[in-house]
């Protein structure tokens, strides 16, 4: 199971793009809510100064004649009848003021005595300002001056209360900020479950190939090439098609890897009856002189150890040949005697070819890798090397083992390797050659190499030609035993 990723840039695609347009929602939400909020400010302060102005034009042309005669009473009975406003600002502060800035009244004598100086008031409107607003405070500030025929008589400052208005700024962005939310939460979710099912195909298309990692192509069923779009529909058609044609394909190569197998042995075949008619010509010699001398003790004696040591010949042969080309049902682990019969089975070609054969065998024990498999091997290098060496040349075999590693080395007197041949060892042709009539026992060699975890190099020989070294290593062929 692959450990979730902190990094976005492995994140899945079904994950980061629901999670693109969720952002993409809120900042489209906040620039959004901005300008809402910024409008209905600009909205409420508009028709505050309009109120503000109704409100204070009316209340001024109450005032001016009682300003005028200096009749605090009637402004105080006009402040106290206008500092009732509606539209749900409560009651208002009023301070009337005369020429000088002196209170002539207010709507709180307590907090705002007659004769009491007024000039920061007037400094904190800033020159023409007739409307302040103070959301810190939840307070709107408004004046209005006092004219009477072109001459200034006075001034009204008017203090209200505003607090409805940012309650209504305040639950218009709580409205904004939970339907973004909700939205960009719901679109976020659609956006996963949308791309999920657009992706399905791509985890199909995913799992088909990782069984084929694993071992054959399996094509995908045709109820799921129907139901998906028609794009992902013709993919899996085209992956179907390559999947068949990996698969014949894989069923030519093993069937030619088994035909190979079969025809190393017939090339090896009469080399092997000849190993066994020379043994059976004195087993027959043996038996005519036991018919005619058999009660001579010592040539009794003496043909029945001809005999014996015929048969164990012949035996020899006939299992060596057996265990190198018989199925491998019952794997088992590698034996020093495992590949000294190679030996056997070479011979009659060593003969026939007048090749002489260094051999060097430095296994002491049975080493936990298959048998079979690294007999196969040691065969197929084999065969390779005396084809390639030229008549009376040399052949060297060496096997050892070097810390956790079986190394297993031929080496020849022959022009080299090609291209080709190379390729098939190293790995670069990775298809089986199909129809090429040549190099399928080192493709097979290289097939057995990589199953046991191991890796092939190609040298220079010191004899002259060139040398296939094979290392594989014990650990991993042990764990793959205990796997298995």
């Amino acid at each position: 199971m692959t450990k979730p990723s902190h990094d976005p840039r492995h994140w899945p695609l079904a994950f980061k793009a629901p999670l693109l347009v969720a952002g993409f929602m809120l900042v489209v939400s906040v620039v959004m809510t901005n300008a809402l909020l910024s409008r209905l400010r600009n909205t409420q302060e508009r028709h505050l100064a309009a109120m503000s102005t109704i409100y204070l034009n009316g209340l001024a042309a109450a005032l001016i004649p009682h300003v005028l005669r200096d009749d605090i009473w009637e402004i105080f009975d006009t402040i106290d009848r206008g500092a009732s406003l509606e539209s749900g600002f409560g009651r208002a502060s009023i301070i009337v003021v005369d020429a000088k800035g002196d209170t002539l009244a207010s709507s709180d004598p307590k907090e705002v005595p007659v004769l009491s100086p007024q000039g920061d008031r007037e400094l904190s409107f800033h020159g023409r300002s007739t409307l302040i607003v103070d959301a810190d405070k939840a307070r709107a500030f408004a004046r209005r001056a006092l004219v009477y025929q072109d001459r200034r008589v006075g001034a009204i400052y008017v203090d209200y209360d505003i607090s409805h208005l940012l309650r209504e700024r305040a639950d218009v962005l709580r409205t904004l900020i939970g339907t973004n939310t909700a939205i960009a939460v719901f679109l976020a979710a659609l956006g996963y479950w949308t791309i999920r099912r657009m992706l399905k195909p791509l985890r199909t298309l995913s799992h088909h190939l990782d069984l084929a990692v694993a071992g054959a192509v399996q094509p995908i069923a045709p109820g799921e090439v129907e139901s998906t779009t028609p794009e992902f529909g013709r993919l899996f058609r085209r992956f179907n098609v390559m999947a068949d044609a990996v698969n014949d394909r894989e069923a030519i190569a093993k069937e030619l890897a088994n035909e190979e197998r079969l025809a190393s042995l017939g090339r090896l075949a009469s080399g092997m009856a000849h190993e066994i008619n020379n043994p059976l010509g004195g087993l027959f010699n043996a038996i005519d002189t036991i018919k005619r001398h058999g009660d001579k003790a010592p040539v009794r004696n003496a043909s029945l150890d001809l005999i014996e040591r015929g048969l164990k010949g012949i035996r020899d042969v006939v299992r060596a040949t057996l265990a190198t080309y018989q199925a491998d049902r019952n794997p088992r682990d590698l034996s020093p005697a495992d590949l000294d019969d190679l030996k056997l089975l070479v011979g009659p070609e060593l003969s026939r070819r007048a090749l002489t054969l260094d051999w060097q065998n430095g296994i002491g024990r049975e080493l936990p890798v298959p048998a079979s498999a690294v007999r196969q091997i040691a065969l197929n290098l084999l065969l390779n090397a005396m084809q390639a060496t030229p008549v009376g040349a040399r052949v060297g075999f060496e096997v050892a083992t070097v810390e956790d590693q079986l190394i297993l080395s031929v080496h020849d007197q022959g022009p080299g390797f090609g291209p080709a041949a190379s390729a098939l060892l190293s790995g670069g042709g990775r298809r089986a050659p199909v129809g090429d009539g040549t190099g399928l026992g080192l493709w097979m060699t290289r097939r057995l190499v990589h199953d046991l975890r191991g890796r092939i190099t190609v040298e220079a020989s010191p004899i002259g030609g060139a040398a296939v070294r094979v290392i594989i290593p014990l650990t991993a062929a042990e764990e793959m035993r205990d796997v298995a």
